[in-house]
């Protein structure tokens, strides 16, 4: 095929990050690549000390835009170059060593965030919404407007619990997309609009 669209749905590391800013109240607001609150009820209870705010927003934007900018991964993974979010993970949870207070509350918590993800996870491919087929029409329909082919394209979108509505660019042909945007009818529009330029 000369396209790809890659969707990455229930992404463990992003969706890790969005509970801990949750559940700590950790206050970095949606803007730029920073998406809006998880989509999540009811919240957690708050475990960390709100005299550490300064550095656990400082430790959590670090760790997001690292995230969020971080390439997919490719098998077999190169030992030399490990994905970037291998350094957000336990046991060490390295990528956090200068902010102590989030790596502790990271640490602490681990389980307790891991438990959420795979149980959101478990809950969505339970209920048949996995995988989405609209995509490939999208282009397919492209395609005949243009009347060829698409050009070779590649097309990542990140789809994430956030309450928001904004489709956010991270880097050239890499997406941040809100589950209840992907999820919604006007999906196939705004993707169209995403896919048309480049094919």
């Amino acid at each position: 095929m000369s396209w790809r669209i890659s969707i990455d749905r229930w992404s463990w590391p992003c969706d890790l990050a969005l509970w801990f800013r949750a559940a700590e109240r950790i206050q970095v607001g949606a803007e730029g690549v920073v998406p809006g609150p998880l989509d999540v009820e009811p919240l957690p209870d708050r475990r960390t000390d709100s005299s550490d705010a300064e550095e656990l927003a400082e430790g959590w934007l670090t760790w997001w835009r690292s995230l969020a900018g971080a390439s997919p991964w490719t098998l077999p993974l190169d030992p030399s170059n490990p994905p970037v979010e291998l350094s957000f993970a336990p046991p060490a949870f390295s990528g956090l060593h200068d902010f102590p207070a989030l790596r502790q509350a990271v640490a602490t918590r681990w389980e307790e965030a891991d438990r959420w993800h795979s149980a959101r996870k478990h809950a969505g491919l339970a209920s048949g919404m996995y995988p989405d087929t609209r995509d490939g029409h999208v282009v397919s329909e492209v395609e005949n407007e243009l009347g060829r082919k698409a050009r070779p394209f590649s097309l990542d979108l990140v789809v994430l619990p956030v309450r928001d509505d904004e489709i956010r660019p991270v880097a050239p042909y890499r997406y941040l997309v809100p589950e209840r945007v992907y999820d919604g009818s006007r999906w196939p529009e705004l993707l169209r609009s995403l896919v048309t330029p480049i094919a």
